[in-house]
């Protein structure tokens, strides 16, 4: 039981980091970008004010990336940027205890919401 309970808490991080890492490169350059990208920092910095600035400069980074790269190029960097915020994502879930995890996983799930236009 233990081990399945396990797996279901792997799938459902995976899942939950997928559709953040997904949800940040879709809003990034739109108008639900900036009100957006404030929000993720805030669930990523979990009351840490510099933890949060450091969140908000990387997200910076990846629109940016995004929002000046080439047409030719512009695919192969919102892949890589999901994948980045999905292994950032993964990465905090896992490090919370069990009933964090839940309302890490669910705060998340309201700012995937959030945006969508």
């Amino acid at each position: 039981m233990g081990v399945e309970r396990g797996a279901m808490l792997d799938e459902l991080v995976s899942a939950a980091a997928a559709a953040g890492g997904s949800a940040v490169v879709q809003a990034a350059g739109t108008d639900l970008w900036n009100g957006f990208r404030g929000r993720v920092a805030e669930w990523f910095g979990r009351g840490d004010a510099v933890r949060e600035s450091r969140e908000l400069e990387r997200l910076d980074r990846s629109a940016s990336e995004l929002s000046t790269a080439g047409q030719d190029e512009v695919e192969r960097l919102r892949v890589r940027h999901e994948a980045v915020w999905q292994s950032r994502i993964e990465t905090l879930l896992e490090d919370l205890d069990g009933v964090e995890r839940d309302q890490a996983v669910a705060e998340l799930s309201k700012l995937m919401a959030q945006a969508r236009p």
